[in-house]
């Protein structure tokens, strides 16, 4: 019996309660007391006539009481929770509710948690969409996209706040908030990133990597997505997923990585980022290599050209075809497939090898041409044998 007496929560006290919420000071807690006792009123209302505490205050503290006395909520998180409803002048509930926190639903991922706090998921929804993340595997933004709760961009304006939480831009509270004036009110995510001064009007956010790999066609929308909502609650960046995933190469990541530093440049778009990408990707060599031998590979597809490997009808077509100012012949062949990564790889090795003086042009040819099952054209041999 006696360890029982030891053990239980306490009880705490109105005054008391609010005094370890931080809501008042020791010397306002034992000038009230004095104050309650010799007037013979409840220690509440002589706080409230003071005005330390508001009327919402002593509603919020009674029931916050009753949840500690009756074991149902932790007694730190308890005293948080009541100072955040006597900060902002809201109701316990409320509290609750801004704060991500459900008594029903158990624990919440911190997106459960942000949709909760926005009003944008009731309970009810979070509940449906939980069970289905536990059939499905899918994590909870998805599953609630799938279910049609929440839309593919809220989501991802849900995802993108969770970064600026992340990397300390935003409190919780503020998280919220932002997500409803965006939500609505109608405003944008680069708006909100102008207003916290992360970019100003005359600069453009930079793409995230996971936008950059869905642009050139190397990942998915709804794989990106995922894997950005993972990495909010792991606290893992988006390309160490990637890289743990092994969705793309080592190369594309880091390439990825380096063509976002490059949009500090105006003139660099994002079409022309993608195709970078797609070319690392194809050609299974470094952003570095691609870009430094951009003339080389131009010579590189001449040289299978010369070979019989290009159609001079394929090479027509897809000429035909280039409709971004920015993109060589070379390039679109390339992305088109009409030459394979090997081909083009083997046609840089022959150049390396013509430049250094251990291979003949016409034995590039023959190379080239075997190696794409071809003959080489009966005027490069004698116009070389000329």
């Amino acid at each position: 019996m006696l360890l029982a007496k030891r053990t239980r929560t306490p009880r705490y006290r109105l005054g008391e309660l609010f005094l370890e919420a931080g809501i008042i000071s020791p010397n306002v807690l034992n000038n009230s007391l004095l104050i309650a006792k010799r007037t013979a009123m409840p220690i509440g209302r002589v706080l409230v006539m003071s005005g330390h505490v508001s009327e919402l205050d002593i509603e919020c503290a009674i029931k916050t009481q009753g949840s500690i006395r009756e074991g149902a909520i932790d007694v730190q998180l308890a005293k948080e929770l009541l100072r955040f409803a006597h900060c902002h002048q809201v109701t316990i509930d409320e509290a609750y509710r801004l704060n991500g926190i459900s008594r029903d639903l158990g624990p919440l991922s911190r997106l459960g948690k942000l949709v909760l706090a926005a009003s944008l998921v009731s309970e009810d929804g979070l509940r449906q969409a939980m069970r289905y993340s536990e059939k499905t595997g899918y994590p909870l933004g998805q599953s609630l996209v799938h279910l049609g709760l929440l839309s593919e961009k809220t989501l991802m304006t849900c995802i993108n706040l969770q970064i600026l939480l992340r990397d300390g831009y935003l409190t919780f509270f503020d998280t919220v908030k932002a997500l409803q004036f965006i939500e609505r009110d109608g405003e944008t995510f680069d708006s909100l990133l102008v207003a916290l001064g992360i970019v100003t009007h005359s600069s453009r956010p930079l793409p995230r990597i996971g936008e950059l790999l869905v642009e050139a066609g190397l990942i998915s929308l709804e794989d990106s997505m995922v894997l950005a909502e993972l990495g909010t609650e792991k606290d893992m960046q988006y390309g160490e997923l990637i890289a743990a995933y092994n969705i793309v190469s080592k190369n594309v990541v880091e390439a990825a990585v380096q063509l976002q530093k490059m949009f500090d440049n105006p003139m660099f778009t994002r079409a022309r980022a993608a195709r970078l990408l797609h070319l690392v990707n194809k050609m299974d060599t470094t952003i570095e290599h691609v870009m430094a031998e951009f003339d080389v590979i131009e010579q590189g597809v001449t040289l299978l050209r010369a070979a019989g490997v290009v159609e001079e009808a394929t090479l027509r077509e897809t000429a035909v075809s280039i409709k971004d100012f920015e993109m060589s012949v070379a390039e679109a062949l390339i992305l088109r497939r009409a030459i394979t990564a090997h081909q083009a790889r083997t046609a840089l090795m022959c150049l390396h090898q013509i430049q250094c003086g251990t291979m003949s042009y016409e034995q590039a040819l023959s190379c080239l041409a075997r190696q794409a099952g071809t003959s080489v054209p009966e005027d490069e041999g004698e116009e070389e044998a000329a």
